[in-house]
């Protein structure tokens, strides 16, 4: 079973203040509305809108007893939902990932946040702000790997469970705590851990579409398993498992990374690992990549994952190194002035 990462330790570097001046954050994208006209919005929301596997109507009030599947008349047919059922949409190239997620948490949403990308649509349920697992309906891409938890069960009882996921969409971990082959604190240490690597993909992912559903049934058979409360330190966890950070454009070592407007401010409340501390502690608005890396003694994939981190959660932007603030330039009368008062 994949090992959780070590207790990052809390920021305690100080971030050098410049008294170069602070640049102005640009402006960033609307959040999306509720509706999204346009065939194209149309028919992405339409794909999205896959049977609600969260939707028996008696909530499950042990992990003993097994779920229950709607009834066919209760089920909402995937051509009669669309974008007016979503609280937000968009793209992620227009909405940002980080954005969907601090929505979520300061609105205490409750529903689940689906995502269409090249494969399986990818699950995120959230219950009154707090993240409580990332699902799909493939298990080879939830789960890539048997956990060593899995290795004492019969496979045919773990491959039943598993087809069972490829059918509701519910994490096959989930189906064999219930049927008590494995314990519920195992079943949530694996949801936990294959949700948020299931998520890390969505990071990379070119283009994503993303849709908010408000919907509390969607939960009803989810009321024993706990939630995430903290959505920013849930989503630099699953940042950390992204080992080919792809930036935006080409990778510019001269960029100079600065705080965004509220980026400083979060910065403080996140649970950074030393080498994020350290690199967080490097950004004044004058200091290239280059130079940070350098500073820190670490090559530039090292520095490159970690501005891929800071850059997703919205804490700081790149600006071009010809945008870096310059000493004014002496006039000829001001340099000649000096020249007098040296010969005195």
């Amino acid at each position: 079973m994949p090992k959780a990462h070590g207790q990052p330790k809390p920021i305690e570097a100080h971030v050098e203040s410049s008294e170069r001046g602070e640049r102005e954050e640009t402006d960033n994208p609307p959040v999306p509305q509720e509706d999204e006209h346009g065939p194209e919005a149309s028919a992405d929301a339409e794909t999205l809108q896959s049977d609600d596997w969260w939707n028996p109507s008696q909530p499950a009030s042990d992990w003993n007893e097994p779920g229950t599947e709607a009834p066919a008349e209760d089920a909402i047919p995937a051509e009669e939902t669309g974008s007016a059922n979503a609280y937000f949409c968009g793209h992620t190239s227009l909405f940002s990932l980080n954005r969907a997620l601090q929505a979520i948490e300061k609105e205490k949403l409750t529903g689940v946040l689906r995502s269409s990308w090249d494969e399986e649509a990818i699950e995120l349920f959230a219950r009154d702000g707090q993240i409580v697992l990332v699902a799909t309906r493939d298990p080879d891409l939830y789960c890539t790997e048997t956990p060593s938890a899995l290795t004492d069960i019969d496979p045919v009882v773990v491959d039943r469970a598993r087809n069972q996921q490829r059918e509701t969409g519910a994490p096959f971990f989930l189906t064999l705590a219930r049927e008590e082959s494995i314990t519920r604190e195992q079943a949530v240490e694996l949801m936990q851990h294959c949700g948020q690597e299931l998520f890390s993909k969505l990071w990379t992912a070119p283009r994503a579409w993303i849709t908010f559903e408000k919907n509390a049934d969607l939960l009803s058979d989810l009321a024993d398993v706990p939630g995430e409360p903290n959505v920013s330190d849930w989503a630099l966890e699953t940042l950390r498992l992204v080992q080919k950070p792809d930036q935006p454009g080409t990778f510019d070592t001269t960029s100079i990374p600065a705080y965004t407007k509220d980026g400083f401010e979060q910065v403080q409340k996140l649970k950074l690992t030393s080498d994020e501390a350290q690199f967080a502690s490097q950004f004044n608005g004058a200091r290239s990549v280059q130079q940070i890396a350098k500073n820190l003694r670490l090559d530039l994939k090292s520095a490159r994952k970690l501005l891929f981190r800071f850059l997703a959660l919205e804490i700081v932007e790149c600006w071009p190194a010809s945008t870096a603030t310059k000493p004014q330039q002496e006039s000829f009368f001001q340099r000649l002035r000096g020249s007098v008062r040296r010969d005195r």
